[in-house]
């Protein structure tokens, strides 16, 4: 399969429809805009135990 945008779109469907699970894959989590600059930071740095870090922006 192609990657890019198709390959997002077809992994975001199957988590929407609950045939993935990704809470396994998800190893920190921040909350609101302000944290995107830590998450890229952590990915940068790659710690041992860094799988994939998530930032929640609330409504």
């Amino acid at each position: 399969m192609p990657g890019g945008r198709l390959r997002l779109q077809k992994l975001a469907s199957l988590v929407e429809c609950g045939k993935l699970d990704v809470k396994h894959l998800i190893t920190h989590r921040f909350e609101g805009f302000e944290k995107v600059e830590d998450a890229l930071m952590l990915m940068k740095d790659k710690p041992a135990d860094l799988i994939k870090p998530v930032v929640k922006i609330s409504d």
